[in-house]
């Protein structure tokens, strides 16, 4: 949803920014809404969706047998070491 943002602007600004506007052939507006895109990053939507993303073990899901474990989730650690274990000695 588009929000209106009322600021107020010293005079030497704003006609910088006018012949900025002209020099591109836009608003001063399509300026300003340009300028900020660039210049703030994109709006994270929660702290849990940034910890997941960076999560690596996310990329072992579905790597690891699960026949008969039904402690996964308090025994992780053991059954992914395991896991990489198996696969760095596969003769054994």
């Amino acid at each position: 949803m588009a929000k209106i943002l009322t600021i107020q602007i010293s005079d030497e600004l704003e006609q910088s920014l006018i012949l900025q506007a002209q020099r591109l052939n836009k608003s001063p507006e399509q300026v300003v809404l340009e300028l900020l895109s660039q210049q703030l990053p994109p709006v994270v939507q929660s702290q849990a969706e940034v910890q997941t993303e960076d999560d690596p073990i996310l990329k072992l899901i579905g790597s690891i047998h699960l026949e008969g474990i039904s402690d996964l989730g308090e025994n992780h650690d053991y059954y992914i070491g395991q896991a990489l274990y198996r696969e760095l000695h596969p003769d054994e």
